[in-house]
């Protein structure tokens, strides 16, 4: 077997690992369900912290939206075991499409929310504009996600054996 990347991106059973950067992408796609969380564990203070974060309530849904394709793809990494123990590599076809769906969505809103704002400048939306177009880059053109997900695919059952004897 040839490898195509160095050995630090394969696991013990040699499958290729997801990049670092994806999680990255994924935790970036899903901060308003981190803020989410973090206001509903915050008893006293939970609704200001959603209004600082999200003072119309109409983008914090629409920010969910995104998170929840995000995190249906975090969803498929997580559970990649069982999803290879039940024959539906498939299933992995699905996580770089939802992923570029969030970013874009994410694109739409932020490019919204500046002509919202009359193409005043502003930090916030000119940084997450940034980091989505990296990310959108980052999701057409790595190859390492490619080789994950080829590799991925084609896994079956027989080849997951438990070594925890």
């Amino acid at each position: 077997m040839k490898l195509l990347l160095p050995l630090k991106y394969y696991d013990d059973a040699g499958r290729v690992k997801p990049p670092t950067a994806l999680y990255l992408c994924i935790a970036v796609l899903c901060r308003s369900l981190l803020v989410l969380i973090g206001s509903v564990s915050v008893r006293d203070n939970g609704e200001q912290l959603l209004a600082l974060f999200y003072p119309e309530r109409q983008y914090l849904y629409m920010n969910l939206v995104i998170a929840f394709m995000a995190f249906l793809a975090l969803l498929l990494l997580g559970f990649r075991e069982k999803i290879w123990q039940a024959n539906r590599g498939w299933l992995f076809l699905g996580i770089k499409p939802l992923l570029i769906i969030a970013v874009l969505a994410d694109l739409g809103l932020h490019i919204r929310l500046a002509s919202i704002e009359h193409w005043q400048f502003s930090w916030v939306i000119a940084v997450t504009l940034l980091v989505d177009w990296l990310f959108f880059y980052f999701l057409i053109k790595d190859k390492h996600i490619q080789l994950m997900l080829s590799d991925w695919k084609h896994i079956t059952p027989s080849s997951t054996t438990n070594n925890s004897n």
